[in-house]
């Protein structure tokens, strides 16, 4: 049966999506069954493993929540590298707009019967507190973190815990915090050193032992449809991914 990871964080420009399409495709090399859904109408996730969502004939997630009779595998589309992704499109941010509190269970409805064909779901969710984030979050076993180191970065991690303790609380109560995963981080500061050392003063045990540091490659990888592990593999970022994607499959975020 698939573990079901979200990939959350309220603020745009964490790393959020790179953090998704990378461990997703880390994963997929190291031989798991793989499935990445994209929830974020701006659908980033699919853009960067290479599927273009306007492209005529490419089905997306949206058709799930507007239509209970369209089959979930129907949805799924493989990238040139062997991933399996259900796209977003741009039309899922009308249909969020329509969606209501009762239906927060609606993605557990159409994703888990596909879940004893995957070893891990990977699921990317908007920049924004939201009814598809909701989903994610009910539906989810863990939650990475993945946090930009700066100075407004404390805010934004209090807030996401406390949205997951949240969801907990009511919702899911089996939901746990995997990890908190830094991203762009610039080692030659003193504020990415400082921020680094209060997180890990707070939240220790849930500190990634890696971090993504700060890289233009991240962009280049973006701009040709590729996950950084494929584009450079040699690349921090990549080796950062890929020894992250090892601690998920161990079970854990410290290697213990």
């Amino acid at each position: 049966m698939a573990k079901k990871i979200v990939i959350a964080l309220r603020k745009g420009g964490s790393g959020k999506t790179t953090t998704a399409i990378n461990l997703a495709t880390a994963l997929h090399k190291k031989k798991k069954r793989v499935l990445l859904i994209d929830l974020d109408p701006q659908a980033n996730s699919t853009i960067g493993v290479g599927i273009d969502p306007t492209k005529l004939g490419i089905k997306h997630i949206n058709s799930l929540f507007t239509n209970i009779e369209v089959n979930p595998k129907d949805i799924i589309t493989k990238t040139s590298f062997g991933l399996d992704v259900m796209p977003s499109h741009p039309d899922l941010a009308e249909t969020e707009m329509g969606m209501k509190a009762t239906q927060i269970g609606i993605l557990k409805f159409i994703i888990e019967p596909l879940e004893k064909d995957y070893d891990f779901i990977i699921i990317d969710t908007p920049p924004s507190e939201s009814f598809l984030t909701a989903n994610a979050l009910a539906y989810a076993d863990e939650v990475i973190i993945p946090l930009q180191i700066h100075f407004l970065a404390l805010v934004g991690l209090q807030e996401v815990i406390d949205e997951i303790q949240q969801v907990k609380r009511g919702l899911n109560p089996k939901l746990k915090i995997a990890g908190i995963l830094p991203t762009m981080v610039n080692q030659r500061t003193n504020i990415s050193k400082t921020i680094l050392e209060t997180i890990k003063e707070k939240h220790s045990k849930l500190l990634y032992p890696v971090g993504i540091d700060f890289s233009i490659r991240h962009t280049e990888a973006s701009l040709v449809g590729l996950p950084i592990v494929l584009y450079d593999p040699k690349h921090q970022g990549s080796i950062a991914y890929n020894k992250v994607a090892d601690l998920i499959i161990k079970g854990g975020n410290n290697g213990k």
